[in-house]
């Protein structure tokens, strides 16, 4: 079984306290591990956790997949990387009173390992971050514009096919929500130039599986996800001048996924 290891979780003060008093695991690597956490603070609405808990989780640079403020639910992401899977982190707000409680759970994949102190942490120095009162209100108002830096990440038409793949076959419904707002530079060879509505699309070529020089890890999916760029209309003629092979390096935004083709595509490409 592949393990992947967690290296975002990092030791932390653990002086005991009411995050910690709340904390709990459950499940096993075998199977899936679960992490809960809770904390009350009094003079704290929904709408403020909810604000608050969206700028911490930009300062943590978690993706905020959703956000239902006036339900006080909230799902945020670590990114996948080449050490990891995705990480969820579900956050739930209610109120009691004049009070709010957050909890926060985490679940780690079958096969992913880390110390149960060191997730303890990471949750309650996020949970511990909440304030209530007029400290509360002012950091709700300030967490609330929140927004990460946007900058593109840089990654090869393979590496995210195969990313995709696997995201793919545990929940293609979560994509979407994954990717939405991303930019992406992302470099490989052409596959194909063809006209799309009124834009111009440029395709990646992507092996099968089947055909590429090193196979996919034990359980991978054994199809691929296509890459294609939208180009943005200033650059039409520099797409039909594309040819086939030619290495090309193209920045995009995230645009849609055809679960069903198999496909993302990305919007407003331009050459780098």
């Amino acid at each position: 079984m592949k393990r992947y290891f967690l290296v975002f979780l990092v030791g932390l003060g653990l002086a005991a306290g009411p995050c910690e008093d709340k904390f709990a695991k459950s499940g096993n690597p075998m199977t899936g591990t679960k992490y809960t956490a809770a904390v009350t603070v009094e003079g704290l609405t929904v709408a403020d956790a909810m604000a608050q808990m969206h700028g911490i989780a930009v300062g943590k640079k978690l993706d905020i997949l959703t956000e239902d403020v006036a339900n006080g639910n909230m799902l945020l992401e670590y990114r996948e990387s080449f050490r990891n899977k995705a990480i969820p982190y579900v956050v739930s707000v209610f109120a009691e009173g004049g009070s709010a409680t957050v909890q926060m759970l985490v679940k780690l994949n079958k096969g992913a390992f880390a110390k149960a102190e060191d997730v303890r942490g990471e949750m309650c120095s996020m949970l511990g971050a909440v304030k209530g009162g007029a400290e509360g209100r002012a950091a709700a108002a300030q967490g609330a514009q929140a927004v990460g830096d946007g900058a593109p990440r840089k990654v090869d038409a393979l590496k995210l096919s195969l990313e995709l793949g696997r995201q793919n076959q545990e929940s293609a419904e979560s994509i979407p929500l994954r990717y939405k707002n991303r930019a992406f530079t992302v470099t490989g060879r052409v596959d194909y130039v063809i006209k799309n509505g009124e834009r111009y699309r440029v395709a990646f070529s992507i092996p099968e599986p089947r055909d590429m020089a090193l196979p996919p890890m034990l359980g991978a999916p054994s199809y691929k996800i296509d890459i294609s760029c939208l180009m943005a209309p200033s650059h039409t003629a520099w797409a039909i001048a594309l040819r086939p092979g030619e290495k090309i390096a193209l920045t995009g935004k995230y645009e849609d996924y055809d679960q069903f083709k198999r496909v993302m595509w990305l919007g407003g490409c331009r050459p780098e």
